[in-house]
């Protein structure tokens, strides 16, 4: 089958078709990813601590989390220091993929400080199996005693803008058959130099031609575990979900009238995409499905 993309723009609601659970699972150590990055100041160092989750669909950053200092041998370096706003929902703060929190552990010093040297700020929190350890870029000096507070901790949610269709690269991967249904990637790839969501599972629809008209229902919109309502993408890259065709002997003459269709509509949140296509469809029942997000070009978890 030859695929061929052609742009094109449209405001488009995306309606929502389930509920997200309330309170999603704790971020394990093993779902996220933090890295470290130092900043000096006047009378100290500030080590910003970007903590980004790699759950599908998303976890909950709980607090009230801890953060230490150690040594490059594990040894504690100071007390453990808990943020100074903490967030108001008592459950924490949802993060869905590619989502961050970030830290701002800042060190201070005063006229009489006395410092040791500190390689890894180990973060801990209520309800979780294991400390984070996360290393920081260099070794830093830091005040463990006297006239000014040793450290403080700000902790806040880094907000994403959704995707502009400008920033979005859209294509469709070779299908894979199964049993009866061919399940094609649809894939989006961040062209812009800084990060954006995706928020919606998208509305897909069969086209008898370009910027014809519509054949048959849009694509079932289906929540399935292991795909994501709501992603981010740094820039450069991917994300993709699962666009399956059913064939249309799936189903009897009279419940499916089959037709041909030339041409497929995939809207996102504030945008409308065609891509080419030449397949039979459906006009009675949906034939055509698709499911959240998730990273990477397969469109499978």
């Amino acid at each position: 089958m030859s695929l061929a993309l052609l742009g094109g723009l449209a405001s488009v609601p995306a309606p929502a078709t389930a509920a997200v659970p309330a309170v999603p699972p704790a971020c394990l150590p093993g779902h996220v990813r933090a890295v470290a990055t130092l900043t000096s100041r006047p009378g100290g160092t500030t080590a910003r601590i970007a903590i980004t989750s790699r759950e599908i669909p998303s976890c909950r950053w709980a607090g009230p989390a801890g953060y230490q200092f150690l040594s490059a041998t594990g040894a504690t370096v100071g007390p453990i220091v808990h943020p100074r706003a903490r967030p108001r929902d008592p459950h924490g703060v949802a993060l869905p993929y590619g989502f961050s929190v970030v830290a701002r552990v800042t060190t201070m010093s005063g006229v009489r400080c006395t410092t040791r040297r500190a390689a890894r700020v180990r973060i801990t929190a209520p309800g979780r199996p294991g400390p984070l350890d996360v290393a920081l870029p260099r070794s830093i000096e830091v005040c463990v005693g006297g006239t000014t507070a040793w450290t403080a901790v700000l902790e806040t949610r880094v907000a994403v803008a959704r995707c502009a269709t400008g920033q979005l690269a859209l294509s469709l991967g070779p299908p894979n058959g199964a049993a009866g249904t061919s399940y094609y990637p649809l894939r989006l790839r961040n062209t812009a130099r800084v990060a954006c969501a995706l928020s919606g599972i998208p509305v897909v629809r069969a086209l008898r031609t370009v910027g014809g008209a519509p054949v048959g229902p849009a694509a079932r919109r289906l929540r399935l575990p292991g795909y994501a309502p709501t992603i981010a993408l740094a820039p450069g890259a991917s994300a993709s979900t699962a666009l399956g065709v059913g064939d249309v002997a799936n189903w009897p003459t009279a419940s499916c009238a089959p037709a041909g269709a030339r041409a497929l509509s995939v809207s996102l949140p504030g945008a409308r995409r065609v891509t080419r296509v030449a397949l039979r469809v459906c006009t009675r029942v949906a034939s055509l499905s698709v499911r959240g997000w998730v990273p990477g070009t397969t469109g499978q978890p």
